[in-house]
């Protein structure tokens, strides 16, 4: 790839800088298309005045200085971001700082995340005693656009440093482009304007906030009205709670003044300016929304306040201070107070709520270690109530102005203490432990923002250590230790009185052999991808408590590896992760790159552009990588706004082929099995998987569980299982996996396990060369004994030839049921192939994942 300016050493930038500098002023331009406006000043080829390509030479001086300024970074050490950070800032980018609060603005080139064109916001936050940025910003991605263009950059520079004690502003200027990724929002926004344009980033001394300032130009003779067309379109959610000043933490719906994410310690707002924002539509972790108010007269130029960007620490709480500090209100007073258990320790990490009488929500704050917290309310009675996961809240209480500082105390509480081992050499085991109340609690309001049990389940714990001590509230409580369907459980019911401490102890069984074999899921989410909210770390325990071998990372147009997760959280001898990449074209299909590693200098570390292309092109340019990855076609059927490459594609089964611009069959495998089971894809994505096979494609099936959010969405159901020939996870490489699929031996598994052999030993994946009369297939299907299969489905040439119970037999400390299955091929074809489906009629996989059906699907052994 080539390398950007912005990412180019400085003093090869600077070079180039001249360079252009001087073509420019010693290259003749052919006449310009001057245009109506050309009287006035205004073309086509017009821009607003660009400033200083350097800046301040001192930025990290502003708050001694008690001014705002704003400077280009050439020195790492003013570059202060936290490890997880999405949008990284680099050498050439640009501070704008004051003794309050810091943003990064990007330098102009290709640029990470969803506009390709720099000029963004890459982090804002306080700064630290040190009057540097501290480091702790957990801001994403946003697009300020006029129907679906934004800014394109010819340059970003500082228009003013700061030095004379007055604002500090960046400023890109260029012209108004159209996004490459929001033309699937053509029919939305249809308009394109092309008008010069620039966005100032403004910084006051002694100020919060970071003013959005808009300049346009109208070169046309037409009045232009974006009264429709103003969009801001946000990628905030994966990294902060989304909050609104009309619904608390709540659905946001219809117009609101401001929104707000809250990270925990870090919390954003932002707000439009003279408008409040009106909600459009929430996709794939893009929520859009709609101001309003903009006109711009033929042939004139308009400068504008747009809109306000404000960090602050503290949540939510301190967030909305900042506010209205901002806004100048300081009619809000201090609520301090303390949280209490009923013993009187300190039930630290709880949050208190506070609520207007009528019960419109206010704010929250985070109890401290000490047990106490403070908050602020308006001039008016509130009631506080406080929350925390396994304790019953109290009533509310009423809190006015003047009132004593308020204790708030929860019920009388206990613990169930879980230790989770291996039976036979009792090694504690990596684990899921779930927490079951008789008596589930009431659900709190969505505005409190305090996820509510999932299936009754007060808590999910995925423990690396098989140890968990979960607080609960007195009663009983069915409690499931697992670690996937390889494995025998624990399900027991304790009651457990006030103050009491129930131990569990759980001695779980290996009872299913998986010999030789280790199981993967090619598509999982983090909060990396910008529609998950999962961290990272909790994302791979969950896959490893659940008994997954090999977690892939999979991240929309973003890189990242497992397995530096997994040596830090200690489970290597569980697991081997790698990384991959879901390429998301919101066009055309998602796909699954398998493996591609990150590269930390490349745009979104690496991951693959497609925008511009058609799938023939970029499918060359995935197996053309230097990892020889494969390509996988995710959820081929399922999925909005271009999600689904089958049904974009218009595939047609009798054909086994698509749309002419759109078709390309060089992708090695389908995910047929997307957190779903045979018989719910069975007239979608297996079908199509059949017509690609009985068109003589070899392609292969994986199921994966598409897992964005671990409390509904478990990692590894369903699994692809791969014979790689042994048990451990240290032997494993990204390229072993791949060429393992790349031969199609693998299975799809989903609570029950199945092996097949045929004739000389040929597995799934092969090919038996030698016929003579039937064909004899043996088949053997595992399940724990907390689960059963009953039927086993052979399909030859992609339709059933048999249906026939399946019988369990003994000696195995899990179900095993063995059975040969006679094929006898049609001579009348060239070919043959044959797929066994295992299944269990009409149960679920409760209490390990409830709702979801067990089943086996083998890949395809062809004669």
């Amino acid at each position: 790839m080539p390398m950007s300016m912005r990412k180019a050493p400085m003093s090869y930038r600077l070079r180039l800088i001249a360079l252009a500098a001087c073509l420019a002023a010693c290259t003749a331009k052919p006449p310009a298309n001057r245009g109506p406006c050309a009287a006035a000043g205004i073309t086509p080829e017009s821009r607003f005045p660009a400033g200083s390509r350097d800046g301040h030479p001192d930025p990290a001086g502003a708050k001694a200085a008690g001014q705002a300024r704003a400077g280009r970074i050439t020195d790492a050490r003013l570059i202060r971001q936290p490890d997880n950070a999405r949008q990284p800032v680099h050498l050439g980018d640009y501070l704008l700082i004051n003794d309050k609060i810091a943003a990064y603005i990007e330098a102009e080139g290709p640029s990470d995340g969803y506009l390709d064109f720099g000029g963004e916001i890459l982090g804002i936050e306080p700064v630290g005693p040190d009057g540097l940025p501290l480091g702790v910003s957990q801001y994403g991605e946003t697009l300020v656009t006029l129907s679906r263009q934004a800014v394109k950059p010819d340059s970003v520079t500082v228009l003013a440093d700061g030095s004379d004690g007055r604002a500090a502003i960046v400023r890109v200027t260029g012209v108004l482009a159209n996004v490459p990724f929001l033309d699937i929002f053509s029919v939305l926004a249809p308009n394109e304007y092309g008008y010069p344009a620039a966005l100032d980033y403004v910084l006051e001394p002694g100020s919060e906030k970071v003013t959005l300032r808009l300049s346009l130009m109208n070169p046309t003779a037409t009045r232009a009205d974006f009264t429709n067309a103003q969009y801001t379109s946000f990628f905030q959610n994966y990294r902060g709670q989304a909050f609104n000043s009309a619904g608390g933490f709540g659905a946001g719906a219809g117009d609101v003044p401001l929104l707000a994410w809250d990270s925990g310690d870090y919390a954003l707002a932002w707000r439009a300016v003279g408008s409040p924002l009106r909600f459009v539509i929430s996709i794939s972790g893009l929520q859009l929304y709609l101001s309003r108010g903009l006109t711009l007269d033929a042939c004139a130029t308009t400068t504008r306040d747009y809109a306000e960007v404000i960090p602050a620490l503290s949540g939510i709480d301190g967030l909305l201070a900042a506010v209205r500090r901002v806004d100048g209100d300081t009619s809000w007073r201090t609520v301090t107070g303390r949280v209490e258990s009923s013993d009187g320790s300190s039930p630290a990490g709880a949050l208190v709520h506070a609520t207007r009488m009528d019960g419109s929500y206010l704010t929250r704050a985070r109890v401290q270690a000490d047990g106490s917290f403070t908050l602020h309310a308006p001039p008016e009675p509130v009631l506080l109530q406080p929350t925390l996961q396994g304790m019953t809240p109290p009533a509310a209480t009423r809190h006015a102005p003047g009132d004593a500082a308020p204790t708030l105390r929860f019920a009388a509480d206990g613990y169930i203490v879980v230790d989770a081992r291996e039976a036979t050499t009792d090694r504690r085991l990596p684990s899921r432990v779930q927490v079951i109340p008789q008596n589930p609690p009431a659900p709190l309001p969505d505005a409190y923002g305090v996820e509510s049990p999932v299936q009754g389940r007060l808590y999910q714990e995925f423990t690396t250590d098989g140890r968990a001590t979960l607080r609960v509230p007195p009663g009983e409580h069915r409690v499931v230790v697992t670690r996937g369907a390889e494995w025998e459980m624990l399900d027991q019911t304790v009651t457990v009185a006030p103050g009491e401490t129930v131990n569990v102890a759980a001695r779980l069984v290996h009872s299913v052999d998986t010999t030789g074999v280790m199981c993967a899921d090619f598509h999982i989410h983090s909060y990396y991808s910008v529609d998950a909210s999962d961290p990272v770390e909790m994302k791979v325990r969950g896959a490893i408590a659940d008994g997954l071998d090999i977690p892939v990372s999979s991240e929309h147009e973003w890189i990242i590896d497992f397995q530096p997760i997994i040596q830090s959280l200690g489970l290597e001898d569980w697991a081997y992760g790698f990384p991959s990449e879901e390429l998301t074209t919101f066009a055309w299909g998602h796909f699954g790159i398998v493996p591609i590693y990150p590269r930390a200098d490349a745009v979104n570390r690496g991951a693959i552009s497609w925008t511009g292309s058609r799938p023939p092109d970029v499918f060359q340019r995935v197996l053309d990588l230097p990892e020889r990855p494969l390509l996988i076609v995710n959820h081929p059927n399922e999925g909005s706004f271009g999600a689904a490459y089958f049904s974009v594609a218009h595939f047609n089964r009798t054909t086994a082929s698509g749309d002419p611009g759109l078709w390309s069959d060089r992708f090695q495998a389908i995910e047929v099995f997307n957190d779903g089971d045979f018989e719910t894809n069975r007239d979608s994505s297996v079908a199509d998987w059949f017509a690609l096979l009985d068109a003589g494609k070899r392609v292969w099936a994986v199921g994966n569980s598409d897992s964005h959010h671990l409390r509904t969405s478990p990692v590894g159901y369903p699994r692809t299982c791969l014979r790689v020939g042994h048990d451990d996870p240290h032997r494993l490489t990204g390229e072993i996996v791949r060429d393992t699929l790349a031969r199609g031996e693998a299975t799809v598994s989903a609570g029950l396990y199945m092996t097949v052999e045929g004739p000389g030993g040929v597995g799934p994946g092969g090919m038996i060369r030698e016929l003579a009369g039937p064909l004899t297939f043996h088949v053997v299907v595992q399940a724990p004994t907390w689960l059963a299969a009953d039927t086993l489905e052979t399909l030859v040439d992609g339709q059933t030839v048999a249906l026939q119970p399946l019988q369990e037999v003994s000696g195995s400390p899990a179900r095993r049921y063995e059975t040969d299955v006679e094929v006898t091929p049609n001579l009348g074809r060239a070919f043959h192939w044959v797929v066994f489906h295992a299944k269990a009629e009409g149960r679920d996989m409760a209490p390990l994942y409830p709702g979801r059906r067990p089943f086996a699907v083998s890949n395809p052994i062809f004669f």
